[in-house]
């Protein structure tokens, strides 16, 4: 099984202004391939989930700086 993992801020976010706009491309191209994208981040489980809800994804994650895994 392929998997991939991607913090958000500064990595899959534009740092400055959040825009996910270039990594829409390769988002939909993992998607359509089947393999899920985890998110790995600092951000609160709601914050996280609110960027789920933006780019689509609906794998597991990992939020507050680890502290919770939700599936």
């Amino acid at each position: 099984m392929k998997l991939v993992f991607t913090d958000l801020d500064g990595t899959l976010l534009d740092h400055d202004t959040y825009s996910f706009e270039p990594a829409r491309a390769a988002l939909e191209a993992l998607r359509r391939a089947g393999v899920p994208v985890i998110f790995v981040t600092s951000k609160t489980r709601a914050e996280t989930e609110f960027w789920r809800a933006r780019t689509g994804n609906r794998d597991p994650f990992v939020a507050e700086n680890g502290g919770a895994a939700i599936i």
